[in-house]
C-alpha cells in the first residue's frame, strides 16, 4: 500500500470507510490531497464528527426491562407499559438503550427514514414500521454510522437491515426482524409522527422505549425503578 503524503494521516478505518484528517487534526473537505494508490478503489464516507466519541445526548438504558416490569406493575394492568412481542433480532454494539420515541411508517422505501436520521437525534430512537415486509431492506452501515453519529440511542426495525457486520461493528443499538441484501426503493412514501402497530403494540411518537437482551418494552412516560 502506497504511503499517505505527511499532510495526511489515516484516522479510523471501518471495512471500507474512512476519515482523513490533515496534520493540524482537521477534516479535510474532500479527497483531492490523497495521491492516487490502490486505497482508491475503496469507498470513502468523510464524516464532519468522530463516532469514537459519544455524541451528547444519547441515552443508555440504566435500568433493566426486567426491573421496570417488576416495579411497575400497575402500568402494565391498565397498558401505560407495554413489552413488544420477542419477534426481533439483535444487532450492533448497544445492547441496551432507551429514549423517547420517534415513528416512521414506510413500506420497502426508506428515504423518510434517511431523512430522519439525518437530522440531531439527542437520545430518541427511531421505530420504523416497515410493514413487516422481509423482502428488502431499511437500514444499512451508513444509516447507522449516520444514526450513531448525529447521536441517536437506537432504531427498531419492522423489517430488514443489510450490512450486518458493519452494523454489529457500530455503537448503537439495532433492532430489526432479520437481514436482507436488497436495498429499497428511493420513492419518499410513508408518513412521519404517526401511530404505529409494532409487534402487538400500539406505539405513539413520544412515547418512551427501554430495550436490552430481555426484551424491549413501551412507555408512556419515562421510568425509573
Amino acid at each position: 500500500m502506497q504511503v499517505l503524503s505527511n499532510s495526511v494521516k489515516l484516522a479510523r478505518v471501518l471495512g471500507t470507510r474512512m476519515i482523513l484528517l490533515n496534520s493540524n487534526n482537521q477534516f479535510l473537505s474532500s479527497l483531492t490531497q490523497f495521491s492516487t494508490s490502490p486505497l482508491s478503489s475503496l469507498q470513502f464516507q468523510l464524516r464532519t464528527k468522530s463516532s469514537s466519541a459519544f455524541p451528547a445526548g444519547r441515552h443508555r438504558a440504566a435500568i433493566a426491562t426486567a426491573d421496570v416490569c417488576d416495579s411497575n406493575a400497575a402500568l402494565l394492568v391498565n397498558g401505560d407499559l407495554r413489552a413488544l412481542d420477542p419477534i426481533f433480532k439483535i444487532y450492533g454494539q448497544g445492547l441496551a438503550f432507551s429514549g423517547p420515541i420517534v415513528t416512521v411508517k414506510v413500506f420497502e422505501d426508506n428515504v423518510l427514514v434517511r431523512q430522519l436520521l439525518e437530522t440531531e437525534g439527542n437520545g430518541r430512537v427511531l421505530v420504523i414500521d416497515g410493514g413487516g415486509s422481509t423482502r428488502c431492506a431499511l437500514v444499512g452501515g451508513n444509516l447507522a454510522q449516520w444514526a450513531h453519529d448525529m447521536a441517536w440511542a437506537g432504531i427498531i426495525v419492522n423489517g430488514c437491515i443489510r450490512d450486518v457486520d458493519e452494523i454489529n461493528a457500530c455503537d448503537i443499538g439495532v433492532r430489526a426482524l432479520g437481514s436482507n441484501p436488497l436495498k429499497s426503493n428511493k420513492k419518499a412514501v410513508g408518513e412521519k409522527h404517526v401511530p404505529v402497530q409494532i409487534a402487538g403494540t400500539l406505539i405513539h411518537d413520544g412515547e418512551w422505549l427501554y430495550a436490552d437482551s430481555d426484551g424491549i418494552l413501551i412507555s408512556k412516560t419515562q421510568l425509573s425503578v
